[in-house]
């Protein structure tokens, strides 16, 4: 990703967002019925995870969204683990980061346009979509997700890409914008694929 630019887009004048600062915006998250996810964040609650992982039952999940956790439903709260990370150092339990309180969420967002460099692994420029890195691993520096793909621009512009980025805390927003003007990119040290922010 090089020429990271702010992306002004058309919608964030209409009356579903609000400005709360230069280049950050607030809104009520979305649910789509059609669209199944699951946003997780680490337990909150040390104390209550290391308990949860020794005495839990655990139970493999279901469905194509569940496969790659185990779940526990502790107290009423639903609880994950992921299936690779079992008995490691990075066994770490995980609870909703937006569980479903039947009401909108309020979510911060910002949008960039970039430049694609498909000789460090990137998509083209003119494909429809953005390619997994280095875009995973920004979603996981800043503790963020992807909240628009902006397929029509993604379609249209053959030089450039383009995404939203949100989360329901304005400060991990604010560190995101941090990448703006800079050259983002996977470079491989030794058997890792670092994420490089230069």
């Amino acid at each position: 990703m090089k020429n990271i630019r702010f992306y002004e887009a058309k919608k964030y004048s209409t009356s579903d967002y609000e400005k709360i600062e230069d280049m950050i915006y607030k809104t009520k998250e979305e649910k789509s019925d059609n669209v199944m996810s699951l946003a997780l964040k680490q337990c909150s609650d040390g104390d209550l995870a290391d308990r949860l992982i020794k005495e839990g039952d655990w139970q493999q999940g279901q469905g194509k969204l569940l496969e790659d956790y185990l779940i526990l439903i502790y107290e009423g709260k639903t609880y994950y683990r992921d299936v690779d990370n079992i008995d490691t150092e990075d066994d770490i339990v995980f609870e909703e980061q937006y569980p479903d309180t039947g009401e909108a969420n309020m979510i911060y967002v910002t949008s960039i346009v970039f430049e694609p460099e498909p000789e460090l692994g990137e998509n083209e420029p003119s494909d429809p979509f953005i390619s997994q890195y280095p875009l995973e691993d920004i979603l996981e520096e800043f503790y963020i997700y992807c909240y628009d793909n902006y397929d029509k621009e993604n379609e249209s512009d053959k030089k450039n890409s383009y995404i939203e980025f949100a989360s329901d805390d304005i400060e991990d927003i604010r560190k995101v914008l941090s990448i703006i003007g800079k050259h983002v990119y996977n470079k491989t040290e030794g058997k890792y694929d670092i994420l490089k922010i230069e």
